[in-house]
């Protein structure tokens, strides 16, 4: 639902439960737990209920997130750099064994 909002149209709960194997009941449920997050905002319009994205909160946890980013790349690489070192011993290991059953 978040997706379909993305595009900062509104829509209505008919139309944001359209696309799930879901009964609206259960996809107006899940509005409600996204506008306690206050991720979206929805507004009456007679019997009709708009909804509408509220991106602040998302760009938050963004710019939150962010800060983590260069840590988890910076752990990424060294993984990256021992499973390298792990794949080579390995391979130097059959090496030898295949050396060894040779002789």
């Amino acid at each position: 639902m978040l997706a379909m909002l993305a595009d900062g149209q509104e829509y209505t709960v008919g139309e944001l439960a359209a696309p799930f194997d879901v009964s609206l009941a259960a996809s107006s449920k899940h509005l409600v737990v996204l506008e306690k997050a206050r991720l979206v905002r929805r507004k009456k319009r007679g019997r009709t209920h708009a909804c509408r994205l509220n991106a602040k909160p998302l760009k938050l946890v963004m710019d939150w997130t962010e800060g983590f980013s260069a840590t988890w790349k910076r752990n990424f690489a060294q993984l990256d750099g021992v499973l390298t070192e792990l794949k080579a011993a390995s391979t130097r290991a059959k090496r030898k064994r295949k050396e060894a059953n040779r002789k």
